[in-house]
């Protein structure tokens, strides 16, 4: 009985997927509102431009101590990325993009460049 046991267990924890699934979305950071603290969720659009349906193409994801976050391709900390993302203005030619694990919804990484 406890070969059978420790069998299942075993065959049970190699079924398990290996890697995780990462997605990415380029959008416009004025597309993107960020929580008040790292351990919030993030709001962004899913597409950009005239295709985007102001009603559906949101995405919201959580936040982690894990999360990357870089500014013109500097590794910043959320409070230096807040306030850079903050200063960024709509009309800017700038972009984001976010990168979020499908299964867990979590952001790995976000960036915006000017």
């Amino acid at each position: 009985m406890t070969i059978r046991k420790i069998l299942i267990a075993t065959l049970l924890l190699f079924c398990q997927p290996a890697f995780a699934l990462i997605d990415a979305v380029e959008t416009s950071p004025g597309d993107i509102t960020l929580p008040a603290t790292i351990n919030g969720t993030v709001t962004f659009k899913t597409c950009s431009g005239t295709e985007c349906d102001q009603d559906r193409d949101h995405k919201r994801a959580r936040l982690t101590a894990e999360t990357k976050f870089s500014v013109n391709g500097k590794a910043v900390n959320f409070d230096e990325f807040r306030r850079d993302h903050a200063a960024i203005r709509r009309g800017d030619e700038s972009y984001a993009l976010v990168s979020y694990d499908t299964e867990t919804n979590t952001v790995t990484r976000i960036e915006i460049s000017r």
